[in-house]
């Protein structure tokens, strides 16, 4: 079985945008034999939602050029054997053929493993392996635990917090919450304020506060729970000596609604605004990233992150790059993979402390989330007003990773190019699946040189890729997801 040829290109095209391998892609050398760091990357693979791809015979310090592989044979059969031998549990793993100027490389799909068999071990080591950006990582043993964590129903937000009481929250912001609840409520209207408390699951029926009622009420959620904070740091690379230096680094904490606005607050003092020209005819500025967008993506972070034991050893990590905005949090997605994410009923490992929040006042009169799953489509209807590409999500299984590039693509008074006017409504029909430039125009209903016209100025911003040859009516176009 050969992969096409011009799949491979534009493969290693993106890879080469990016200048690195990514989540999903691993490029690996493999003139002289099988590379031996392709066990842990296997192992990685298996162990991450949705797998990835290996692909042997690439050279990444040469720019991403197809070297070929040793031996185009061998080189299938001994992946084959590692993946059925070496680990755990077998690996399934789809093996195809390309050649590019003779040379062959050989392209395998490695497929997640089930939930239950996690985490996938090598078993020359005992050690297992996860996937972050780039690099295969290896798992410490309170990662192996956030595995376990992983796995049933999730309560850990109802939980009681030892040595609490109702004087242990915010007079301020628990007055705004019972009144939001008395407002959306005519049966919470009706009774006393520690009832509500009572009834919503701030307050237990042992004088204790919930998990949930201390982290977005409390007056000092970390006298509890020291690591429910956010960690974030600025890092410029310093070309000249190419390493990274990290500068203004500091922490948040507080009760969700405190932390959330001193971080977008943070990221607006660290970061540039433009001058834009919008779509609408209107002159305005905006940040580097978008208030709304950091504000979604920071409350996810804190509304949908792991608060089972062995993860609240970990803290939120925001990081401000040169050319990206990076927010990490433990526990992978709950119930819905990247691809759903706003488009597709969300779930929520934390159901009771996303309810709360549903009511917890915070600045401008706004909640810290207005309803379970409305965060991410907001933030892409912004990205597509300004002209942002969308955020990149990594689901990490134990950890939850959206990278934000900055800079938009609508016309700035520095004179960048303008998005087609046609874009957006591409973007939004190529977001279910690959189309072919035939199949845009009949669900767009626009003309083929419209189409035309939107596809060539998408593939030029690096936001939609063609698979083969543009004559070829095997030809598709494909949303990309970028990692850098």
């Amino acid at each position: 079985m050969a992969i096409d040829e011009s799949e491979l290109k534009e493969v290693l095209k993106i890879l080469r945008q990016e200048r690195s391998d990514n989540r999903q892609y691993e490029v690996k050398a493999a003139t002289n034999g099988f590379p031996k760091s392709v066990a842990k990357t296997l192992c990685a693979f298996a162990n991450m939602p949705g797998g990835g791809t290996i692909i042997l015979g690439v050279e990444e310090r040469l720019g991403f050029a197809v070297t070929g592989v040793y031996d185009a044979k061998i080189c299938q059969q001994t992946l084959v054997n590692y993946a059925q031998r070496e680990y755990s549990v077998p690996i399934l793993v789809d093996i195809s053929l390309s050649s590019v100027n003779e040379k062959y490389v050989v392209f395998a799909i490695v497929h997640e493993v089930r939930k239950a068999l996690k985490p996938v071990r090598y078993k020359k080591t005992g050690t297992s392996f996860i996937r972050q950006y780039d690099s295969d990582f290896e798992l410490s043993a309170i990662e192996e635990r956030l595995f376990e964590s992983n796995e049933g129903i999730y309560r850990s937000d109802e939980e009681a917090v030892p040595n609490t009481s109702i004087s242990d929250l915010n007079k301020l912001l628990t007055g705004g919450y019972i009144a939001n609840r008395k407002h959306y409520s005519a049966v919470l209207a009706g009774i006393s304020d520690e009832e509500v408390l009572l009834r919503t699951g701030v307050l237990l029926h042992t004088g204790e506060l919930s998990t949930a009622g201390l982290l977005a009420l409390g007056v000092y959620p970390q006298q509890h729970f020291p690591n429910f904070s956010i960690k974030a740091s600025v890092r410029k690379k310093e070309r000249a000596a190419e390493t990274v230096r990290a500068v203004n680094v500091t922490s948040f904490d507080g009760p969700i609604p405190v932390i959330l606005e001193n971080a977008v607050r943070w990221v607006s003092s660290n970061t540039d605004e433009y001058t834009m020209d919008f779509p609408d005819g209107n002159v305005g500025r905006v940040g580097e990233y978008p208030a709304i967008t950091c504000r979604e993506l920071i409350a996810n972070a804190l509304v949908h992150r792991d608060l089972s034991q062995v993860a609240m050893i970990e803290t939120i990590s925001l990081i401000i790059e040169d050319e990206r905005l990076i927010l990490s949090n433990p526990g992978g997605l709950f119930g819905i993979s990247v691809r759903e994410l706003g488009r597709s009923a969300s779930r929520t490992r934390n159901t009771r402390l996303a309810e709360i929040c549903q009511y917890v006042p915070a600045e401008r009169n706004a909640n810290i989330i207005e309803k379970l799953g409305s965060g991410i489509p907001k933030i892409f209807a912004e990205q597509d007003r300004y002209g942002f590409k969308r955020p990149w999500f990594i689901d990490g299984e134990i950890y939850f990773t959206a990278i934000q590039r900055k800079g938009s693509t609508v016309k700035m008074k520095d004179g960048r190019p303008p998005r087609a006017r046609n874009a957006s409504l591409i973007m939004s029909v190529l977001s279910k699946t690959a189309l072919s430039r035939s199949e845009i125009e009949k669900q767009t209903s626009l003309t083929k040189a419209q189409v035309r016209y939107a596809l060539s100025n998408l593939i030029a911003m690096n936001q939609v890729v063609r698979i083969g040859k543009e004559r070829d009516s095997s030809c598709t176009y494909m949303i990309v997801d970028e990692e850098k």
